[in-house]
């Protein structure tokens, strides 16, 4: 996702827009993104992912229920090599600044510090 972003149009940010940390930092990168009408803030943008994923609690905001999501036997690793069972997946349009795209995602029951996590493809 985020390389399709790359070369489509640029994300940028000037020295007005840095934490008081500055440019040395090692803090994750979150943005907003809308979809179905509404604002998605905590969107983690993690480049060392290999899948887009939405969170139960933020599809349910959204809207949509298990019944939306396309099945599948689908289990992911998660941290510390748990595994978590993926309850489907769906594809959303999403508007990223001036960008809009289609953007498939597994849907996961997870506490997390995010809503969404788009990743490096």
């Amino acid at each position: 996702m985020i390389g399709s972003i790359n070369k489509e149009l640029a994300i940028s940010y000037s020295d007005k827009d840095l934490t008081k940390k500055g440019k040395h930092h090692n803090d994750p990168l979150h943005i907003t993104v809308d979809s179905m009408g509404k604002r998605i803030p905590m969107v983690l943008i993690d480049d060392g992912s290999t899948l887009n994923v939405c969170s139960l609690k933020t599809a349910s905001c959204l809207g949509l229920s298990i019944e939306d999501f396309v099945p599948t036997d689908e289990h992911v690793r998660a941290y510390y090599k748990s595994k978590r069972e993926v309850l489907g997946t769906i594809t959303l349009e999403l508007t990223i600044g001036p960008m809009v795209k289609k953007v498939d995602f597994q849907v996961l029951n997870i506490a997390s510090c995010f809503n969404m996590l788009l990743c490096r493809s």
